[in-house]
């Protein structure tokens, strides 16, 4: 009787562990994110998933600090805003289209914007 009832309670133990390794079911599975079921990769996310990012976002190469001193130029009537540089004294120069004409242009640290 002993024996038996040590057996019951070892067979009771084991059985949750058995089903915790259930074999999956076939068919259908929740798509990956960012997916539909198809396969189609999800047009709101980056073009890559590598980290890439979409067309209109920072320049990989781009710091934040670029990015504003671009914003500013932009700000101030300029467009087409490229090769920026900053000085050791961070003062930021490149080249910009205002009024249909391309110019050099630089910014101080104070915002200020000059023509060369």
């Amino acid at each position: 009787m002993k024996k038996t009832v040590i057996a019951l309670l070892a067979l009771g133990l084991a059985a949750p562990a058995f089903a915790q390794n259930a074999p999956m079911p076939s068919g259908a599975t929740n798509a990956p994110p960012g997916t539909t079921y198809s396969g189609q990769k999800d047009p709101r996310l980056p073009e890559s998933t590598t980290g890439t990012a979409k067309p209109g976002a920072l320049n990989n190469h781009e710091s934040a600090a670029e990015a504003a001193a671009r914003y500013k130029f932009e700000q101030a009537g300029f467009s087409n805003v490229k090769g920026l540089s900053r000085t050791p004294d961070g003062v930021w120069s490149g080249r910009a289209v205002k009024d249909g004409v391309e110019i050099a242009v630089s910014m101080d640290t104070a915002g200020q914007i000059a023509v060369q």
